[in-house]
């Protein structure tokens, strides 16, 4: 079992924002501070999310020092080179053919690795641009291919809210969002409320998602039967905020039901607390 180490979450400070655990190498820093890293020959600042943390795992990112002025200063001196670097990449990937959107770049204090990011409808052969990008920037380069949600974090725009996206902010880990959250909050008839700036599902959709479960444990399927005061009706939707289900009426009404007049199904059995109501018919 490995030893654990002091170690700290830390977010890189470049164009993807990147989080991930790095050891403390002698002094222990606060949240906030800018150190330096070091992750193999490479160098980088980055600002303390979390520390202290216990860390058993093997780490080859290092916190060696607190970052200076000066080390902010050639920060922004990698900073601006990189994007130089990014459009004669992009130059050159137009000369190829390829279709490539060059997103953004980041060259460690050392000007010794250049990462760059891109997006591309498809997987791309650049094997032929790497080999000319490294001889003609005399640096070790790396190609790193975005996807949807990456990209919009990379592009830190504004979502539906009005709000700085939740991934370019406060999100340590881009986790996957299933379908079955959108089920159950009853928003598969508003595609616009379902996908963020990534055209993919949101992931604020796994905020509430608990407490969407909790509400709905017992219920009836929608779709089901239920028998109320002697009437059978079908179940249509529920309504969260008011605690009511819509109704649909053997004789052709509808109505909205309090959540506890709700009886078992008929033939059936009450949804299992574990496995909630989607908020749509079985098909």
């Amino acid at each position: 079992m490995a030893q654990e180490t002091l170690s700290a979450l830390v977010r890189r400070e470049g164009p993807l924002a990147e989080v991930g655990l790095a050891a403390w190498s002698s002094r222990v820093g606060n949240p906030g501070e800018l150190w330096v890293e070091e992750e193999g020959r490479t160098r980088w600042l980055v600002r303390v999310l979390k520390s202290p943390l216990l860390d058993g795992s093997e780490r080859q990112a290092r916190l060696v020092r607190r970052a200076t002025a000066a080390d902010m200063e050639l920060h922004g001196v990698r900073a601006a080179e990189s994007q130089q670097l990014r459009a004669q990449a992009a130059a050159r990937a137009k000369e190829l053919g390829l279709p490539m959107k060059f997103l953004g770049a980041e060259l460690d204090l050392d000007r010794t690795l250049l990462r760059l990011f891109f997006v591309a409808p498809e997987r791309v052969d650049f094997r032929e641009l790497l080999r000319d990008l490294t001889g003609a920037f005399k640096l070790r380069l790396e190609l790193r291919q975005l996807g949807p949600r990456d990209a919009a974090k990379l592009l830190g725009t504004v979502g539906p809210c009005g709000c700085p996206l939740c991934c370019r902010t406060f999100l340590h880990k881009l986790r996957p969002v299933p379908l079955e959250l959108a089920f159950v909050q009853q928003l598969m008839l508003s595609p616009e409320r379902l996908t963020g700036a990534c055209g993919r599902l949101k992931c604020c959709l796994a905020y509430e998602h608990e407490q969407y479960r909790e509400a709905l444990e017992g219920l009836p399927e929608p779709g089901e039967e239920v028998t109320i005061d002697g009437r059978t009706g079908e179940i249509v939707t529920y309504h969260f905020f008011r605690r009511t289900a819509t109704v649909a009426w053997s004789d052709g009404t509808r109505s909205e039901v309090p959540w506890d007049r709700l009886k078992t199904p008929l033939g059936g059995h009450p949804s299992h607390p574990a496995d909630p109501p989607t908020g749509f018919p079985k098909g």
